[in-house]
């Protein structure tokens, strides 16, 4: 087989040269869709999953019942719960709740296989510190009050209802 000979166009790579003008041209005339951060922030819905935070009651106690089920599921292993007995009814309360934020990757499976919905992903998206230890969420930067977690906890409750309810068809 011949390979047949180069042009003196083909050697200067003139045709390639040609082709990427003309695509930078195209694009060059195209609207833009680049966000300019600072100044404007980006949209956030209630599928948003941003940073993980805890429930706290009106009472100003952790809805968390230190299961543990949050630690066990976590794919980084980025949670660490200690959890202490208490003579309230909920028999159990978290003494220490520490996320390691720069482990999290925002998976979210905490907020599914919580039963109490005491964890729930944020619409909170910027992580950004001059520091590790300032990565180290501790007890009292994860609490939220419940008022601010109520939106994003019923349309959890809503998408996982799907997995929580009995299949209404048999099954074979």
């Amino acid at each position: 087989m011949d390979a047949r000979p180069l042009t003196l166009a083909e050697r200067l790579y003139l045709p390639g040269l040609f082709r990427g003008l003309r695509l930078t041209l195209a694009l060059l005339f195209r609207r833009k869709f680049t966000r300019q951060y600072p100044e404007e922030p980006l949209p956030r819905t209630l599928a948003t999953k941003g940073q993980p935070r805890l429930v706290q009651n009106e009472d100003g106690t952790v809805r968390c019942v230190s299961c543990g089920l949050c630690e066990y599921v976590c794919p980084a292993f980025a949670i660490r719960i200690e959890g202490h007995e208490t003579d309230r009814p909920i028999q159990r309360e978290p003494r220490a709740f520490d996320i390691d934020m720069l482990k999290c990757i925002l998976c979210g499976f905490c907020e599914e296989v919580c039963p109490e919905e005491a964890i729930y992903m944020s619409d909170e998206l910027e992580l950004a510190d001059f520091s590790r230890a300032a990565h180290l969420y501790t007890l009292p930067r994860l609490l939220r009050p419940a008022k601010t977690a109520q939106p994003r906890l019923l349309y959890a409750r809503r998408l996982y209802d799907r997995w929580r309810k009995p299949s209404s068809t048999p099954s074979p």
